[in-house]
């Protein structure tokens, strides 16, 4: 009798009770509690955006999922085990593109298994196969000084896939980028994440971009960050620039802003 492959039930991210304070300056100095007491749970191959003001630790929470920095309670767990420091398993991308300027794009993006002694034919065949499917393959030997906005995002998306992530962590990713390039890119990542369907948690300001990218939204708290409210976003995929134009999708906005307003 065949046995059928079990699938992962886990949830891709549990965060249970997380606390965090940073120091104060000097003894005198309180310090400030970032986060405390919030709860989140990721399912696996989900799309969620976390969304909230200015300081309310949502960069915090991504630098923990990443293993950048513990939480002084509570636990952060992915696929089921305890974070305790970075790993391949879990791809980060910032606000600004970390390209190496020395670097072509090829061989950014050929960066991690080079570091990890995995140079093989293998991973240059998948370096220049992402390189396809960012549409840059033209750009392979070009230099990041070389590439425009869009293009260093796209290098910084492939250069994180070569590893083969399990999970996505993205920081505010287009919120340096000029309207158009944004929405370009908006529509590249859904378009990755269709094909890919990895798992990413989105930290963004923008309603608008949290209602259209994610399956779900956070709406966290102000400082200290806890968790204000999770509401689904029941929006047929695929989704595109004109999804905003829709009554649904206005109606969705004005949800999570209502959601944002109550969190004083």
């Amino acid at each position: 009798m065949t046995t059928m492959p079990q699938l992962d039930t886990r949830p891709a991210v549990e965060i249970v009770g997380v606390r965090k304070q940073f120091a104060g300056r000097s003894r005198r100095s309180p310090g400030r509690l970032a986060l405390d007491g919030f709860d989140l749970t990721v399912k696996q191959g989900e799309f969620l955006c976390l969304l909230g003001p200015s300081g309310c630790g949502k960069s915090t929470l991504l630098n923990m999922l990443a293993g950048f920095t513990q939480p002084d309670g509570g636990q952060v767990l992915t696929d089921g085990t305890p974070v305790d420091g970075p790993g391949p398993d879990r791809g980060v991308l910032f606000q600004t593109p970390m390209l190496f300027p020395w670097l072509t794009t090829l061989g950014n993006v050929l960066y991690g298994p080079r570091a990890r002694h995995e140079l093989s034919a293998d991973a240059r065949r998948r370096a220049l196969d992402l390189l396809e499917t960012v549409g840059l393959s033209d750009a392979r030997d070009a230099y990041p000084h070389e590439l425009s906005g869009g293009m260093r995002h796209r290098a910084a998306f492939a250069r994180v896939l070569v590893n083969k992530p399990r999970l996505l962590l993205m920081d505010e990713p287009f919120g340096a980028l000029d309207a158009i390039t944004r929405v370009a890119m908006q529509k590249f990542l859904l378009e990755l994440w269709q094909r890919e369907r990895i798992t990413i948690v989105f930290v963004t300001h923008d309603v608008e971009e949290a209602a259209l990218l994610g399956d779900r939204v956070c709406v966290m708290t102000g400082s200290p960050g806890r968790t204000q409210a999770v509401i689904d976003v029941d929006l047929p995929r695929p989704r595109s620039i004109e999804t905003t134009e829709t009554l649904e999708f206005v109606t969705l906005k004005r949800q999570i802003r209502e959601a944002l307003d109550n969190e004083h």
